[in-house]
Parts: structure tokens; sequence; C-alpha cells
């Protein structure tokens, strides 16, 4: 992946976070809607420290109505 500043190659790194996990989420409207999960992978530019966060699988976020 590269940065999208500085052209350099960017790297993968880790998102830490002590108490909650990160993940994209995509819900169905309403308050009792159903909700999808997924993963994340971190990227981080060497050059200006800029983080880029991208779902796994974004296919997997979506509803067919």
């Amino acid at each position: 992946m590269e940065c999208v500043k500085y052209k350099a190659e960017m790297f993968p790194a880790r998102l830490f976070r002590q108490f909650a996990p990160v993940y994209p989420v995509s819900k169905k409207p309403g308050p009792l809607g159903e909700e999808k999960r997924g993963g994340v992978s971190c990227f981080a530019c060497p050059a200006c420290g800029y983080i880029e966060l991208k779902a796994d699988d974004p296919g997997a976020l979506r509803f067919s109505y």
C-alpha cells in the first residue's frame, strides 16, 4: 500500500487498543437492526506517520436487501 501524501511504501502495523477491539461495523437501520462486523488491517507510512485502516473483507459487511 502506498502513502497518499509521500508516495512511500507503507508497512503493516498493529493497532493496539487496550479494552475494546477495533473493527468495521455495518448495521441495518432501526434500533434492533442486524449488525455485521469484520477484521481490520493497519498500515503506517515510514516517512510521515500517516496511518490507514483497511477492512479485511468489505463484502462481508454488505447486506442484501
